[in-house]
């Protein structure tokens, strides 16, 4: 996101066209390679704009936006190459933005890969179909200078570095969410004694990967509430629970039998952080999960006020939109209270959090 970025503006458009559609933006995530096989990390690619939403029973939709100001390939040879990557990322569609006007034959062809070729001018009409005032800066994520100064936070606090490729590059484009969840859990703890509640770049960092966790409980969310049943007692659904986030019984109990062999240490069974915490979140998002990624939203636009200052007019649509949903307080405080308790965080960062909504 560098400040002389050829296809900087048509990031920033395809930012606020993720906003006015109401999806979760996330800008350059890198695509790495499944098989780690080396000690070196392998880079395949990086996408754009990544945007996140939910659609029906509360799955994910993921929306790839390709940047290009260049010729160097076809409209329809750039619409390939987009169709594989969804392929293998797992995305759903995607939106090439170019310079030039493809030929109507190539958008044709492209929708048939699900990918949709637009060049500036058609894709800010586009968006004037979904929000007539698009392309308008509305809101704290609709302006990639804001995005930078988040960057740049991480870039001062060197301890943070994984935290960021878990937040902006593997929570966006995970499949397995259990998995995810449990290894940013880990980032957390290992970060633990580097977070200050009392620095503001600290808070805006916890912050950031608070959003990004949300988008993964969309799915967790999702997915508890259909193994959840009123009927169940405390402890069926304790059981269910644990089985699901280390991915199912079989799993659960291979890492049981390691655990009980290798360490002398007495515990009774293998569990979570804070196994009663996150039992008491789950029991609280279960009612309603499709207000999670709406939490994302509000804490990724906190998160990015903390990097950037208080900007008046952004800050009364914020109070609203954390008004206007009853649940969205109630369950970034319950995230929040459980990712500082498992992650042993210092406890005024409950504080803090609760202080900006």
């Amino acid at each position: 996101m560098g400040k002389y970025d050829k296809d900087r503006f048509q990031k920033e458009l395809a930012i606020r066209y993720c906003l006015a559609r109401g999806q979760i933006p996330f800008v350059e995530v890198v695509v790495r390679g499944q098989a780690d096989l080396s000690d070196t990390v392998e880079v395949l690619t990086d996408l754009d704009v990544l945007g996140v939403d939910a659609v029906g029973d509360g799955s994910l939709r993921r929306t790839l936006y390709d940047c290009k100001t260049s010729n160097k390939l076809s409209s329809i040879n750039r619409a390939f190459w987009a169709s594989g990557v969804l392929s293998y990322t797992g995305c759903n569609d995607a939106i090439v933005i170019q310079r030039n006007k493809a030929v109507s034959n190539h958008r044709i062809s492209a929708l048939t890969v699900n990918v949709d070729l637009h060049d500036e001018t058609s894709f800010h009409d586009l968006g004037q179909t979904v929000d007539p005032g698009f392309p308008s800066d509305t809101c704290y994520q609709a302006s990639i200078d804001r995005w930078n100064d988040v960057a740049e936070v991480y870039k001062k606090c060197t301890w943070a570095s994984e935290l960021f490729e878990f937040a902006r590059n593997v929570i966006p484009l995970s499949n397995v969410p259990w998995s995810t969840f449990r290894k940013c859990l880990v980032e957390i703890r290992s970060a633990k004694g580097n977070f200050d509640p009392e620095k503001p770049q600290d808070v805006c960092i916890f912050l950031d990967v608070l959003a990004s966790m949300f988008v993964l409980w969309a799915t967790l969310g999702r997915d508890i509430r259909r193994f959840y049943d009123p009927s169940m007692n405390k402890g069926d659904f304790e059981k269910v629970l644990r089985y699901y986030l280390w991915g199912g019984k079989e799993a659960y109990g291979i890492r049981q039998q390691l655990r009980a062999r290798s360490d002398d240490s007495g515990a009774e069974s293998l569990e979570l952080p804070d196994w009663e915490g996150l039992v008491k979140f789950a029991g609280l998002i279960v009612s309603a999960p499709q207000y999670l990624l709406e939490c994302g939203h509000i804490t990724r636009e906190l998160s990015i006020k903390m990097a950037t200052g208080s900007l008046q007019d952004f800050d009364a649509k914020l109070a609203h939109r954390i008004k206007s949903n009853s649940h969205s307080r109630q369950y970034i405080l319950g995230l929040t209270e459980y990712l500082v308790s498992a992650g042993g965080l210092p406890k005024d960062m409950v504080g803090k959090v609760s202080a900006h909504l």
